[in-house]
């Protein structure tokens, strides 16, 4: 969901992002604007707001009409000659994203982070991922999520770090190899996954 969010000490409203399992029970993880004001005479420098909801654009890009105006909230609009001289007229918009990329984990340099174990439903491991220039990701999976960082579960042999096939660029679907291999189905049901990641983000995975 993309929610109009009001900045009562800015005088300023942004787009954020929340979302749901469920449809009933809510959520906004980063609470940072996905669709920010833009700069002075962009003509959405004091205000967006959410339009419509996700498209799915001819380009390939998911889209959302968004409404851009140059007004503070709490400014009627017989003000407007006196305080905004430069004003223009709300106007609407498109925010376009890559498919699965409204956020994801980032690691600036090295970082590290574990999915908790799921339920597989593929027999590959994609990820949606870009790396910066000299990034790289490396995967490895384990059977199970590992109970405390005193007893760490070992990578599942031929799934492991040092197996996993270098994993750099920018792609929107990538399966994941070890030493050439991308069949997953003989780890079981579930697994949980490791990742350690150097100057790259990672949105979205699917295994």
């Amino acid at each position: 969901m993309l929610l109009a969010i009001f900045h009562q000490v800015e005088d300023i409203m942004d787009v954020q992002l929340a979302f749901s399992r469920d449809g009933l029970f809510w959520s906004r993880p980063e609470r940072r604007a996905i669709v920010p004001v833009g700069d002075p005479g962009s003509g959405d420098d004091c205000s967006t707001y959410a339009a419509t909801t996700l498209i799915d654009l001819p380009d390939g890009y998911w889209g959302s009409l968004y409404r851009g105006g140059s007004r503070l909230h709490g400014v009627w609009p017989d003000q407007i000659g006196t305080l905004f001289p430069q004003y223009r007229s709300e106007q609407m918009r498109w925010a376009r994203w890559l498919p699965h990329r409204f956020c994801g984990f980032e690691a600036k340099e090295d970082g590290s982070f574990t999915i908790l174990s799921i339920r597989r439903t593929k027999k590959e491991l994609h990820l949606n991922y870009r790396c910066k220039a000299g990034g790289l990701i490396s995967v490895e999976l384990i059977n199970r999520t590992p109970t405390s960082t005193f007893s760490p579960s070992e990578g599942i042999p031929g799934f492991k770090y040092e197996e996993c096939d270098l994993i750099t660029g920018d792609s929107l679907d990538h399966v994941i190899t070890w030493e050439g291999k991308s069949d997953i189905s003989e780890v079981g049901e579930t697994v949980a996954i490791r990742i350690k990641m150097f100057r790259a983000k990672l949105f979205a995975y699917m295994v």
